[in-house]
């Protein structure tokens, strides 16, 4: 997985205003292409999903969908944010998974596996 993350609030606000944005059931996915920096993902579980513990556990599920797909991401320089629209207590992770893969293949940022 990357080291580095989107940390600013300004950063995360220049994805969601100049990049694109894909929906899926359960994780909503902007992205905008850089010129370099390589892939730099940032994790946004807003306080509608539950706790303070709810919001971590949905967050750690998608650093780790992440750490899994970030090879086959075609682009090499993409600021990409993940926002959770799901209850970690109520949804399984391959469940989270398949549709963070389903919304990737469907931007065209994913290379498919086989």
């Amino acid at each position: 997985m990357a080291s580095r993350t989107l940390q600013s609030n300004r950063q995360f606000r220049f994805v969601y205003s100049e990049g694109a944005r894909e929906a899926g059931n359960r994780v909503v996915i902007y992205f905008l292409k850089r010129e370099d920096g390589g892939v730099v993902p940032g994790f946004v579980a807003s306080k509608k999903i539950g706790k303070a513990c709810q919001r971590n556990r949905a967050k750690r599920h998608m650093r780790e969908i992440f750490k899994r797909l970030e090879r086959r991401i075609a682009e090499r320089n993409l600021w990409i944010v993940f926002i959770a629209s799901f209850n970690p207590k109520e949804t399984e992770f391959h469940e989270i998974y398949t549709d963070v893969e389903r919304s990737l293949e469907r931007a065209g940022l994913l290379i498919s596996n086989g």
